[in-house]
């Protein structure tokens, strides 16, 4: 299966994907509102929009089945450039997709990732923002294949990789691409792990 770079003509249904893959998701769905899957698109379709400059997502030829969405060494520290993504890719508009009785509660998780990813890995590296496999195709290896092009460039510079995640199974699927836990917490009841791989 061969990994190609996502275009933005595939934007749309990328989002889709993403949607579908994190709908079972029990800290984003924390602070969803009801129309869960409608958020989850739109949430998943700004952060495609404001990582589409580095050019760093990645999906499946012939027909996307995943998508993972990187984020660059140089975005390790974030300048005005970024702040001006933020507002022209949709994720400004993120906290009007919540339940309006936790966006307090979302800024203060979003505020404690921020500070533990900057404790843990304060060094330039690869952040993974996304991953998601279309629920249908999952269990095939499809994930770790779209991991690969990131990783095996993460090695040749000698760079870390960094990702956040909510779930058991996929801690333990990013452990097997050679992740290790640098902090786990709870937060609403939800667990939630910060992961770092270092370079091989």
């Amino acid at each position: 299966m061969d990994i190609v770079k996502l275009r933005s003509s595939e934007f749309d249904q990328a989002s889709d994907q993403l949607a579908a893959a994190f709908s079972q998701d029990p800290l984003i769905g924390h602070f969803l509102c009801d129309d869960k899957a409608a958020v989850l698109k739109q949430m998943s379709l700004a952060l495609l929009n404001f990582a589409q400059p580095y050019d760093c997502t990645y999906t499946t030829a012939g027909g996307s089945k995943g998508v993972a969405v990187w984020l660059p060494p140089e975005t390790s520290q974030f300048n005005l450039s970024q702040l001006w993504r933020v507002v022209t890719s949709g994720l400004l508009t993120v906290p009007f997709y919540l339940r309006w009785d936790r966006i307090l509660d979302f800024a203060s998780f979003i505020g404690t990732e921020i500070r533990l990813h900057n404790k843990t890995t304060p060094e330039p590296h690869w952040y993974l923002s996304m991953l998601g496999v279309s629920p249908e195709c999952q269990g095939q290896g499809i994930g770790g294949k779209l991991l690969q092009p990131v990783l095996q460039e993460a090695d040749r510079a000698k760079m870390p990789c960094y990702l956040e995640t909510s779930t058991t199974g996929a801690v333990r699927f990013y452990q097997r691409q050679g992740f290790e836990i640098v902090h786990q917490g709870t937060f609403a009841g939800c667990e939630y792990w910060a992961m770092k791989r270092n370079p091989r």
